[in-house]
């Protein structure tokens, strides 16, 4: 089975949205994703939450480029009020046909945080999207068994679990643990590479190292292609790797391509 893919926006930040989607639809990629909250750890800001006009404009030139968006970024899942500051990302991932937003657990508390997140779930079923959960070693739900957790202690039927190959490697996991996740909650899943096989020393670590430090899907040392296998076949790819000195690329679409036949590679569909 042929897999499909999608661009991540963090693999080329500064590149605005409607570029991003040009590059991502001229390279060959099925969806891509966009990150329309301000990125801290990157100092970018798009601008268009909030603006119908932007929104607008960027419904048409999606609908023009025939491919689909796949998520939107981000919701951080602080406590009971990230649901209503969440309100225009929802309305975003409504009027640009978002399939998921994404979120994360950034709360300790262990009732609040489910609470949170079935309420968050509850917004986005309003808003005609779903939630994917995404779990890193410097969040309040470091690990994918800890991530499931929350999903079903949740009991939302539009939650999904969003497994990124260098999070679940920096953070402890295995391979022998997505494969034994449920297939539904796993529609799609990130790939990159990186430098070393094994868990992070720190959270520090491991977010510097995420935002700034990756490589391509087939280069490094994480077992991109062993976790690949372990994903349901009908897993949508979505090559999340930003590259150092890359955020803005001179040639978007390029640089797509490039990260596109990686993301081939390590699923096996080319040499």
């Amino acid at each position: 089975m042929t897999r499909e893919y999608s661009l991540a926006h963090l693999s080329m930040i500064a590149v605005p949205p409607a570029l991003l989607v040009d590059a991502a639809a001229g390279a060959g990629f099925e969806w891509f994703s966009l990150r329309l909250t301000p990125s801290p750890s990157t100092g970018v800001d798009h601008g268009h939450l909030g603006d119908e006009r932007a929104l607008e404009q960027l419904r048409r030139h999606i609908d023009d480029s025939g491919a689909h968006l796949l998520d939107l970024e981000v919701v951080r899942m602080k406590g009971p009020g990230s649901v209503a500051e969440a309100g225009p990302l929802l309305e975003a991932a409504q009027a640009l046909g978002a399939r998921y937003v994404i979120a994360t657990v950034e709360d300790a508390d262990p009732v609040r945080r489910v609470d949170t997140l079935s309420a968050l779930a509850d917004a986005a079923a309003r808003h005609d999207t779903s939630i994917a959960v995404e779990f890193m070693m410097f969040t309040a739900s470091p690990t994918l068994l800890d991530c499931i957790d929350v999903v079903h202690a949740s009991g939302a039927t539009n939650v999904v679990v969003l497994p990124d190959v260098l999070h679940v490697i920096r953070s402890g996991g295995t391979l022998e643990q997505v494969a034994a996740t449920d297939p539904a909650l796993l529609p799609y899943a990130q790939i990159c590479g990186a430098h070393g096989p094994g868990p992070a020393s720190s959270p520090e670590e491991a977010r510097a190292e995420g935002v700034r430090a990756r490589l391509m899907p087939d280069e490094g040392d994480l077992p991109v292609r062993e976790f690949v296998a372990a994903l349901p076949t009908s897993t949508i790819l979505a090559v999340e790797a930003p590259l150092a000195g890359q955020a803005d690329p001179a040639d978007p679409r390029a640089l797509a391509a490039a990260m596109l036949a990686a993301g081939r590679r390590v699923a096996g569909e080319t040499a």
